[in-house]
């Protein structure tokens, strides 16, 4: 996630984490001080962000706490300080704000903001453990972790559902004679939640509710739209009924975490691993008038208990944390203990 950021807009939009269900939205033009980019910031979270609401954040106590630190003289490294401090409290790992330019500054909120990616290769997985090595794409590693246990990494749910539905055709198709799976889901990209509920629906025995959202659509930070249910249901001719085991980390994140919903909704699996880094919103786009972007998540999404868990994340059934040494050391005790978890 973490890029060189350069003045290019294309290439900034990149380091945005674009996916197909962000949007951008344009605002009005307004005079570029220090006090006035302060205000539209604060003012477009207090119109647009279904976490003031979610979380309940005091966001009026916020703004009578950081606002009388932004004079007309605030320079933008201290400007950047005042809001990314305030931005802090929403504990968003959705949230990025990037400030290019000579000096070019960013901001990644919530957890997402502290981590590395120093727990998983996959290099390891494929040179250690597995006794055959496939690919699909760029997006799928599969092969056999023994010759009765099936492993498939996915990387992201961004492509499109025919590009899902062929892929997993064959790839499913290769675990005819296995016991089980291991679905290997430790740093997930993110992606399209209606590929992540066909992915699931691959694996899936009936139709259930796996997750509900709702949009933010109106001034008060209470002001919804309508929930909408999400179901989860079996999808393709031959879908794997057989035993599943799900690794996470805590980079499997986004869609990756509605994948999760999903397939627990699905049928009984068992997760291994580390929590989720816990961050489902679709976000907004926003510019303010020196230039800097930053996002604003606007949804509010459920589990199937009704309950939100932005900030929080998905707790496996077997916790098991991995360290870089452990991967310097080409070991993966978390993939070792996913394989005993099949029948």
């Amino acid at each position: 996630m973490k890029k060189n950021i350069i003045t290019s807009i294309v290439y900034l939009l990149m380091l945005l984490g674009i996916s197909g269900c962000e949007k951008t939205l344009v605002g009005p033009t307004t005079p570029n001080n220090p006090e006035q980019n302060f205000e539209m910031l604060w003012q477009e979270y207090d119109r647009l962000s279904a976490f003031i609401k979610v979380k309940n954040i005091d966001w009026q106590a916020l703004y009578n706490q950081y606002r009388p630190l932004v004079k007309p003289t605030t320079s933008d490294a201290e400007l950047f300080k005042i809001l990314s401090e305030m931005l802090d409290h929403l504990d968003d790992s959705h949230l990025t704000m990037l400030a290019p330019g000579p000096n070019p500054m960013r901001y990644d909120g919530g957890l997402g903001g502290k981590l590395t990616h120093e727990d998983f290769s996959l290099t390891v997985v494929k040179e250690k453990y597995l006794t055959e090595v496939s690919t699909y794409g760029d997006n799928f590693v599969y092969g056999k972790l023994s010759p009765h246990v099936g492993y498939l990494h996915l990387k992201h749910s961004d492509f499109g559902v025919a590009y899902y539905e062929k892929a997993l055709y064959k790839i499913l198709g290769s675990f005819n004679e296995v016991d089980g799976l291991v679905l290997d889901l430790r740093d997930f990209e993110g992606g399209l939640d209606k590929n992540a509920a066909y992915i699931a629906g691959r694996f899936a025995t009936s139709k259930n509710l796996f997750m509900t959202s709702r949009k933010r659509n109106g001034p008060n930070h209470n002001d919804f739209t309508q929930p909408v249910s999400w179901y989860v249901q079996p999808e393709g001719k031959t879908p794997f009924t057989k035993p599943v085991v799900i690794l996470t980390n805590r980079w499997t994140a986004s869609s990756g975490e509605v994948l999760i919903w999903a397939l627990k909704a699905a049928k009984p699996v068992v997760q291994v691993g580390d929590t989720t880094l816990g961050c489902y919103s679709d976000q907004a786009r926003r510019e303010l008038p020196n230039g800097w972007y930053y996002t604003i998540s606007v949804n509010d999404m459920r589990a199937a208990d009704g309950k939100s868990y932005e900030g929080i994340g998905i707790a496996p059934d077997i916790l098991v944390k991995k360290t870089k040494a452990e991967v310097l050391a080409g070991k993966d005790k978390a993939l070792e203990k996913a394989m005993q978890a099949i029948p």
